[in-house]
C-alpha cells in the first residue's frame, strides 16, 4: 500500500471529503508500484496525472509550457536550451530544479530500450544554472519538442522516488513521485487506487478531493457499475472503452451524459512477414479487397466510427488523398488474386490451397482494452472466408497479446491500432515500421528503403522537403499493401451527470479527461 497525506478525524470532515470523491472505471490494473516515469508499465494516463514534462501536448499540434517556460533551439534542430518553472516542488516536498531534470533524463536517453524515440539520441546535456538545462542531440529531428510532451519516458519523478540497489541496474523505484496535480494515496493491487491533490501543485488545482479508480476488467460489469451507481464515470480509450452495444444503451436510456470525440487512431490487421502467403504482394491486396469496412461502421458499430481507407486517417498530419489510401471492398479482384498467386480450392472445402499448404492462418486479437474488437474479427473472419480464405481467432489477455505482438511475433494476422494524436505521423511510422529491440522484428512491416526514408523524413528540417519525404514513404505503405486498415474509432465517455459536472474530454487519449475541471454537484 502506498499512502500520502493525512485523513480528517471528525466526521463532518470525512463526509464532506467523501461528497468530492468521484469514481472511475478502469479495466486493468494501475500498476503503481511500478509507475516509474522511466519506464513503459502501467497505464498511460497516471503518467501525466502524476507527472509532468518540460513542455505539454495543447492539442491541435500546439506544444505548452509545462515544467519548462521557455525554450531556444539551435538553426541546425540539434541544441534545445529550457529555461526551467521555478518554485515547483514535487509531491514529497522537494524542489524541482536543472539537477533534477539531468538526473531523469539520464535514465532514458541513449537507451535501445526507447529506440522509437528521435529524442533518445542525446549528444550531451547540461545544467547551465538551477533553472537552465541545454540537451545537445544527435540529429536535428523535427519531432524531438512534441515527444517531450509524451507520457513515458519523457517525464520527471523525484530523484529521492529512486533507491541505489545492488541489483542489475544499480537503482530501485520505490514510489511514484511527480510535480503534477495528483498523488497516490492508496493503492490495492487488482483491486483499486486512489489519487489526491498535491498539496504543493503549482498550477490550477483540482476541484475534487479524491478520485478511485475500480478496476473492472469485464466490459460488461463496467456498465452495469455505472448504472447501478458504483461509479461515475466509464469510458476512455486507455481507461476502459464502452462496447458498442453498451453505449447505444447508455445513450438511449437518456441517463447519462454521452461524451464522443475523433481520435487520430486506426484499427488494421499486421502481418508476419515471415509467413511465406505474405511475401507475395498480391495475398496481401487480396486481403484487404476482401473486406468491407464500411459495413463495420454502418452496419456492426451503428454508424459510429468509420470505415478505414489508408492506414492513417485523414487530418493526421502529411497524409494526403494521393499518399494514404487503401483497397474498397471487391471480392472478385479478391479471388483473381489469389488465384494469380497460384491458390486454388482444389478439394471443394472452401479453403485455397498451394502446394498442399491451405491459406489458414492465426488472427490474434486481445479485448481486454477494445472489446469492439471481437465483433470486427468475427466479422473479418466472414469475410475472409467467402474468398476461400480460413482465419481462427485467438483472442488473449492484455500480457498474453502484448508477448505475441511485441516480443515473440507469435501470430500470423493480428488485429492493432496505430498510435495516435500527436505520435501520428513520425512515433507510429517508428513503431510499426522499425526493427524493435524486444522482438528483433518489426512491429508491423520492415523494409530497408521504407526505414530509410521514415529516418531521412524525421531529420527533414525544410517543411516542402519533408512532405516530399512523407509522399514517398506513406504510398510505398499503401500501394505494397504492407497493413489492412480496417476501422477509424471514436472514443467516448458515459458519465453520472447528476453528480458530475465540469465533464470535459482532454486533448488526447494520454490526457483522456480534463481531471482539473470535473466538480461534484
Amino acid at each position: 500500500m502506498f499512502f500520502a497525506g493525512c485523513s480528517k478525524s471528525d466526521s463532518v470532515g470525512r463526509e464532506e471529503q467523501k461528497a468530492k470523491e468521484i469514481v472511475v472505471a478502469i479495466y486493468r490494473d494501475g500498476a503503481i508500484d511500478k509507475l516509474d516515469a522511466a519506464s513503459y508499465d502501467g497505464p498511460h494516463f497516471l503518467y501525466k496525472m502524476i507527472y509532468e514534462g518540460l513542455v505539454e501536448d495543447g492539442g491541435e499540434g500546439k506544444i505548452l509550457p509545462q515544467l519548462a517556460t521557455s525554450w531556444e533551439i539551435s538553426p541546425d534542430g540539434k541544441t534545445y536550451t529550457f529555461k526551467l518553472r521555478q518554485g515547483v516542488k514535487f509531491s514529497d516536498g522537494t524542489d524541482f530544479n536543472a539537477n533534477a531534470v539531468i538526473f531523469n533524463l539520464k535514465r532514458w536517453v541513449n537507451n535501445d530500450r526507447h529506440a522509437i524515440l528521435t529524442s533518445v539520441n542525446v549528444e550531451s546535456m547540461e545544467a547551465v544554472d538551477d533553472y537552465t538545462v541545454k540537451i545537445v542531440f544527435k540529429n536535428g529531428a523535427y519531432p524531438i519538442l512534441t515527444e517531450l510532451t509524451y507520457p513515458r519516458p519523457v517525464r520527471f519523478l523525484s530523484p529521492a522516488s529512486i533507491t541505489n540497489s545492488a541489483g542489475k541496474d544499480g537503482e530501485k523505484f520505490t514510489k511514484p513521485v511527480g510535480t503534477g496535480p495528483w498523488m497516490v494515496e492508496s493503492y490495492t493491487k487488482e483491486h483499486e487506487f486512489t489519487l489526491v491533490p498535491n498539496p504543493y501543485y503549482w498550477g490550477e488545482k483540482p476541484k475534487v478531493n479524491k478520485i478511485t479508480f475500480k478496476v473492472i476488467p469485464d466490459a460488461q460489469a463496467r456498465a452495469l457499475a455505472l448504472q447501478s451507481g458504483e461509479i461515475d464515470i466509464l469510458g476512455g480509450d486507455l481507461i476502459g472503452k464502452i462496447p458498442m452495444e453498451n453505449l447505444l444503451e447508455l445513450k438511449k436510456s437518456g441517463k447519462f451524459g454521452i461524451y464522443t470525440k475523433r481520435t487520430m487512431c486506426s484499427y488494421f490487421i499486421a502481418f508476419n512477414q515471415n509467413v511465406d502467403a505474405f511475401k507475395d504482394k498480391n495475398v496481401r491486396q487480396a486481403m484487404n479487397y476482401a473486406i468491407n469496412k464500411t459495413s463495420i461502421a454502418t452496419n456492426l458499430f451503428d454508424n459510429i466510427g468509420a470505415g478505414a481507407n489508408g492506414l492513417y486517417q485523414s487530418g493526421v498530419p502529411y497524409t494526403t488523398a494521393e499518399n494514404n489510401f487503401g483497397f474498397a471492398n471487391d471480392k472478385e479482384k479478391a479471388k483473381q488474386l489469389l488465384e494469380a498467386a497460384g491458390y486454388r480450392d482444389t478439394d471443394g472445402d472452401g479453403i485455397r490451397e498451394k502446394g498442399g499448404k491451405k491459406l489458414e492462418f492465426n488472427f490474434v486479437l486481445s479485448t481486454g482494452e477494445f472489446p469492439e474488437w471481437k465483433q470486427m474479427a468475427e466479422f473479418i473472419q466472414s469475410e475472409f472466408s467467402a474468398v476461400g480464405i480460413k482465419v481462427n481467432l485467438n483472442v488473449l489477455d492484455k500480457n498474453g497479446y502484448e508477448d505475441a505482438t511485441m516480443n515473440t511475433k507469435a501470430f500470423d494476422i493480428a488485429l492493432m491500432r496505430t498510435s495516435s494524436d500527436s505520435w501520428v505521423p513520425h512515433g507510429s511510422l517508428l513503431e510499426l515500421f522499425s526493427i524493435l529491440v524486444t522482438s528483433k522484428a518489426a512491429k508491423a512491416w520492415y523494409d530497408k528503403e521504407l526505414y530509410s526514408n521514415i529516418i531521412t523524413t524525421l531529420n527533414t528540417l525544410n517543411e516542402k522537403e519533408r512532405q516530399e519525404n512523407y509522399d514517398k514513404v506513406f504510398k510505398f505503405i499503401s500501394e505494397e499493401a504492407l497493413t489492412i486498415p480496417i476501422y477509424y474509432p471514436i472514443t467516448s465517455f458515459a458519465v453520472n451527470t447528476n453528480k458530475i459536472q465540469g465533464f470535459e474530454i482532454g486533448v488526447n487519449s494520454y490526457a483522456p479527461i480534463e481531471w482539473q475541471k470535473i466538480n461534484v454537484k
